[in-house]
């Protein structure tokens, strides 16, 4: 009688918490990551204190009916380079399919089309199953490079509308950070950035990032309403410390640009820079821009070669980090590697 009665108890028991971790579940904002980890810095260390790994034409497969190292470049599925080669920002090179009522990702169309995502809808979906598996993770940035010709000023706010539906439509908005999100109470995103710097990184985990590479093609300064505002936008776009929106921006070359990184850096925007531009000379073993590169205050080191290739030893690797690790010029002495993502908290 006393088992029967206590495994009554029991079964009670467990209803009860069931129905206490619903409501719990009903009461979080849709999207929402459930916290299993504790990062002590998490209110002290910033965006702009990290620096990490990042890839070029990040979906792209090999074409061997193409000669030329770019064409060779195969790219590991977009969940496999975050979880076991330490990327955490990628690049999507984008066209808008009607037919498809999506945006195909590919390089060179008809030319070389080979991508492990064939869609922005399937690439999102790829990096959004990850995030939600390990929502210790550090915000992930995706550079979208808009490869269409851009439509005329009556149209364009149509083009950027579907592009946003399209990203929304697999990321809850409360899982972009956006440019107001940023900007805060601040009078200009530049203002917020330059004053306070990126938000910390206890207000950024499990969320993704969006970036638009192109600039003066009739989409990057018509998303910036010509360089002045990215209110109400997703996207951050290219810009320099002087301007009203700088927050992020890129530069190639990590030698020929080293004070301009300084300068963004300084005023504590995100750089993006390349580790390698002649694939070749990379390949042979010239190691110039990389360690030009992981020297500087970049925040974002983009590489055609994130983990070794057959013939080659040269390839990326973010020494000391896990997978990021502290920005060499822009970090606190107090950052460490682990305060900015732990492996343990990483585990599926």
């Amino acid at each position: 009688m006393h088992s029967r009665l206590a495994r009554c108890f029991s079964l009670l028991s467990l209803a009860l918490s069931v129905c206490a971790c619903s409501d719990a579940d009903e009461g979080q904002s849709p999207g929402a990551i459930k916290p299993a980890f504790e990062y002590p810095l998490d209110g002290v260390l910033r965006l702009h204190h990290v620096q990490a790994k990042a890839t070029h034409n990040s979906f792209h497969v090999a074409n061997p009916d193409l000669s030329g190292p770019e064409y060779a470049v195969d790219h590991a599925p977009l969940d496999v380079q975050l979880s076991e080669q330490g990327v955490r920002c990628i690049e999507l090179d984008l066209r808008y399919d009607e037919a498809l009522g999506d945006y195909k990702v590919a390089h060179v169309p008809f030319l070389d089309e080979g991508s492990t995502c064939a869609t922005l809808g399937e690439c999102l979906g790829v990096v959004k199953r990850w995030s939600d598996a390990h929502p210790a993770h550090l915000p992930l940035t995706i550079m979208l490079d808009l490869k269409d010709l851009a439509p005329g000023a009556d149209a364009v706010e149509a083009y950027f509308g579907t592009l946003h539906e399209r990203i929304l439509g697999v990321w809850p908005e409360n899982r972009v950070v956006t440019p107001d999100d940023v900007q805060g109470s601040y009078a200009t995103l530049g203002e917020a950035v330059k004053t306070e710097g990126w938000p910390t990184l206890g207000k950024l985990r499990g969320r993704v990032i969006f970036t638009m590479y192109n600039l003066n093609d009739g989409f990057g300064m018509a998303y910036s309403r010509q360089g002045t505002s990215l209110a109400g936008r997703l996207f951050f776009t290219r810009t320099v410390p002087t301007d009203p929106h700088a927050a992020w921006t890129l530069y190639d070359d990590p030698t020929v640009t080293k004070v301009l990184i300084d300068e963004a850096a300084a005023a504590n925007m995100l750089v993006r820079t390349r580790a390698e531009i002649d694939l070749d000379a990379a390949l042979a073993g010239d190691t110039t821009l990389r360690d030009a590169a992981l020297a500087g205050g970049a925040h974002f080191v983009t590489t055609d070669y994130p983990v070794p290739i057959d013939g080659s030893t040269y390839h990326v690797d973010i020494t000391g980090g896990t997978p990021a690790r502290c920005n060499p010029v822009t970090a606190p002495a107090e950052c460490t590697s682990e305060a900015l993502e732990d492996p343990r908290f990483m585990k599926p």
